[in-house]
């Protein structure tokens, strides 16, 4: 009897201290603060994505009749969602030929994920608009400005965006916003509407192509058809300048960080301010 109690005492301390141990490190996980978003090796890690091939121009997404801040979205993306539902059925039988007369794809895979990538992107963000009791979980948010994880701040007196992440100011990009009476960007401070596009150009207001992917390249919508995405080459020289037709154009590799960090936050977890000027 007395060999019994002296084994189980020891067996009683090392479970109590287990116990114990395991308590206090379920207290420390829960006090865990959120992981950060680091910046730096997000932005190195999206640069040295593979860029697709630039002898690719078409674009099924082109829309010929389409003004920024003068026509409806809705409009806009009710002939998109036609124009790729029949450029996706295209798509399909001009492949099955070609494949029948060589041994090879149709499309690149680079230019197979940009398509599956828009078409996807457009299709949620119409599902979406459609029913207003299906919008994402991403989209639901109470943040505003730099309470959110990504928080675009432009300011045209300066012509540059000031790019937040978590609160921490990160990085800053020369833009160009609208120039003149009837292209003026407007003010605005609101999450961004969508959709979010690597892909899109509008010839409307012509200007050439970004590497197969369109003269407004890693577009994020914001209301009313105006948008941030990147410019063609002819206008880098423009950025810190007001030269668009009411869109906030950002070179193609700032557009590119901006539009990939959207993506993986959700739009309702980014805010987008057009101010005349910061103090």
């Amino acid at each position: 009897m007395n060999i019994c109690k002296r084994l189980l005492l020891p067996v009683f301390i090392i479970t109590f201290i287990s116990v114990i141990v395991i308590a206090c490190n379920t207290e420390k996980k829960k006090a865990d603060p959120p992981a950060k978003i680091d910046y730096l090796n997000f932005k190195d890690s999206v640069m040295k994505a593979v860029e697709p091939d630039s002898t690719h121009t078409k674009n099924f997404f082109d829309e010929t009749g389409f003004a920024p801040g003068k026509d409806s979205i809705k409009d806009l993306l009710v002939k998109m969602d036609t124009q790729w539902k029949r450029e996706s059925a295209f798509m399909h039988r001009y492949d099955s030929l070609k494949k029948k007369i060589k041994n090879a794809p149709g499309f690149s895979p680079e230019e197979k994920e940009i398509i599956a990538e828009n078409i996807k992107a457009v299709d949620s963000f119409l599902f979406a608009k459609r029913d207003t009791t299906l919008k994402d979980s991403t989209a639901v948010s109470t943040c505003k400005e730099k309470e959110c994880l990504v928080y675009a701040e432009v300011d045209k007196s300066k012509q540059k965006l000031y790019l937040w992440i978590m609160g921490e100011l990160k990085d800053s990009f020369l833009v160009s916003t609208g120039k003149g009476k009837n292209y003026e960007t407007p003010v605005m401070s609101l999450h961004p509407d969508g959709p979010v596009l690597t892909k899109y150009s509008s010839k409307k207001f012509p200007g050439g192509s970004y590497l197969g992917l369109g003269n407004m390249p890693y577009a994020v919508f914001i209301r009313d058809g105006y948008a941030v995405h990147g410019t063609t080459t002819g206008n880098f020289a423009k950025l810190g300048t007001k030269a668009s037709h009411g869109c906030i154009r950002l070179h193609p590799d700032n557009a590119k960080v901006f539009n990939a960090l959207v993506k993986s936050v959700g739009i309702g977890q980014t805010w987008i301010s057009v101010k005349d000027s910061i103090p």
